[in-house]
This record gives C-alpha cells, sequence and structure tokens, in this order.
C-alpha cells in the first residue's frame, strides 16, 4: 500500500475526522471511546498531531490514523501502522 499523507484534521460535535492530500477522508465517532465520549467539547478541540495519529492530552486518549481509515473501509491496517502519515 501506497503511504497517503494526511493534510487535515477536526472534530465536531460528534466525530474527528482526518483528510488526505488526495482528499480521502475518514471519522470515527466520539461515542467510539469512553474518554472522548465524556470530555467536553474544549477538551475534544485540545489535540495535537503525531506521525501516526492524534492524540489528546487532557483525555489521555490516542487514535491511529491507520485505524480511522481502516474502520472507514478506506484503508488496511499494516504492521508498522504508517501508511497513513502526519509531517509539518
Amino acid at each position: 500500500m501506497q503511504k497517503q499523507r494526511i493534510a487535515k484534521v477536526w472534530v465536531d460535535d460528534n466525530n474527528v475526522f482526518a483528510q488526505t492530500t488526495n482528499g480521502n477522508t475518514a471519522s470515527y465517532p466520539f461515542s467510539m471511546w469512553k474518554k472522548l465520549a465524556d470530555g467536553t467539547p474544549q477538551q475534544r478541540q485540545d489535540f495535537y498531531l503525531t506521525y501516526t495519529g492524534i492524540h489528546w492530552r487532557q483525555l489521555d486518549e490516542g487514535l491511529s490514523f491507520e485505524g480511522m481509515f481502516s474502520y472507514s473501509g478506506k484503508g488496511q491496517r499494516t504492521t508498522t501502522e504508517d501508511s497513513y502519515y502526519w509531517e509539518t
């Protein structure tokens, strides 16, 4: 599988989204993770990106880009979990 670079990550009231540079978009509902489901909107907005995923320091929760795209049916899991990546 060719690696895909993450261009944008955002949240709304119910989901977190990631979009690749070629326009593929995937999402996870916050309801899948208790810490995210119980977080305030401000806590959910307070995330940072790592090479392979998203982390919410205040909520002590992290999600991988690869897992998100796999869950959305738009990718496959690999042993290295870096087929979707973010870098500045």
